[in-house]
């Protein structure tokens, strides 16, 4: 909450001040247009995300959405550059006009080499030891692909392709699997059953900001087993799938989509203590009920690592656990930086990832 407020605090502060600092540094002649013009910028693309405009099946939406996403993140990384060489300017140090262009120039380049970053994905390997199992496992934990008006179908098949390299036994599309009803087209998810292996899929938040019956009948359809908070044994192991919930009553959530807790929800599923569990759940929460229950591995995504600087430095205050593997006594907790992107098309300080999950006995 308290983060939320120093964001539109500054939000605001910029409007007026990045027009300002461009007119003193004589980048600008004077004039309010230009604090009109990032004004409407700012407000355009929240309304855009804060109203859920951008999950419409409308390609103009999808088209302001991620220009407007980019012309965000260049206003922020101008605002805080004019920031911190306020000083530097006020003694005479840097000519004037000089420092008004770098940091156009600079956070044009860095906004540059977050989209041309966020195009691609990395594929990490981790092998892990859980107890009781009796032969390896080869798993591919897909969170956050967010197929929609970033992500389509060239994008789904580059993923579908490394699918078929890795050859692995289960795939896992571990929530936001989907965030605009814009991809809600059978002809996208057909591509899915091209996967030669299991697949299973768990709710995330994004798939409830849209239409969600349609979302989850497509994804049925494709040969995509969906798992509501219930278990299924598979190559020697009790996978659960839990729905898209807090932690429990007290954890504050951002995205709260239902009154479910895991607290309440994990004990409910009848399960053999004495096998190897592995538990899906879209957000890093709720670690100590794992520990409590005996859960082997919990896998996550929801945080994107914090996608692109400074979230990458902010999002270990919102979650401890934001991205690679942890260790709770016997648990291990292994948080996906996430397949896509959501809001500004970019990656800065993070990527795009598949996790390839190597359990062994």
């Amino acid at each position: 909450m308290i983060l939320t407020i120093v964001a539109w605090f500054l939000m605001v502060f910029a409007v007026w001040y990045i027009p300002y600092r461009l007119r003193t540094l004589q980048v600008f002649r004077k004039g309010w247009l230009w604090n009109i013009a990032v004004a409407l910028a700012f407000i355009s693309y929240m309304l855009l995300v804060y109203n859920g405009i951008y999950t419409r099946n409308n390609f103009i939406v999808g088209v302001m959405y991620n220009v407007l996403g980019l012309l965000f993140v260049f206003l922020t990384y101008l605002f805080f550059f004019l920031v911190l060489t306020h000083p530097l300017v006020l003694f005479g140090s840097l000519h004037k006009k000089s420092i008004g262009y770098v940091g156009i120039i600079l956070s044009v380049l860095l906004v540059g080499w977050g989209f041309i970053n966020a195009q691609g994905f990395t594929v990490t390997h981790y092998s892990l030891q859980i107890d009781g199992l009796e032969k390896t496992v080869k798993i591919i934990h897909l969170p956050d692909i967010h197929l929609g008006t970033q992500r389509g179908g060239r994008y789904l098949n580059k993923i579908i392709k490394t699918i078929e390299q890795e050859q692995p036994d289960i795939v896992l599309y571990n929530g936001d699997l989907v965030d605009s009803d814009i991809a809600l087209k059978p002809e996208l998810f057909s591509l899915f059953k091209k996967v030669n292996a299991e697949q299973y899929y768990t709710t995330g938040n994004h798939e409830y900001y849209m239409n969600t019956d349609r979302a989850l009948q497509l994804i049925d359809g494709a040969g995509i087993k969906i798992l509501r908070s219930e278990m299924i044994e598979t190559h020697g192991i009790q996978l659960i799938g839990l729905e898209y919930m807090n932690a429990d009553r007290e954890t504050y959530d951002a995205h709260v989509v239902n009154e479910l807790t895991m607290e309440e929800e994990l004990p409910k599923i009848q399960r053999d203590k004495s096998k190897p569990t592995v538990v899906v759940h879209h957000s890093p929460v709720g670690m100590q009920y794992m520990v409590e229950g005996g859960v082997g591995l919990m896998l996550a995504g929801h945080t994107h690592a914090g996608q692109f600087f400074p979230g990458t430095a902010i999002i270990r205050f919102r979650f401890p656990m934001n991205k690679g593997l942890y260790e709770m006594g016997k648990t291990k907790l292994l948080v996906s930086q996430g397949a896509g992107t959501f809001g500004p098309m970019m990656r800065l300080g993070s990527s795009n990832e598949i996790q390839v999950v190597n359990l062994t006995p």
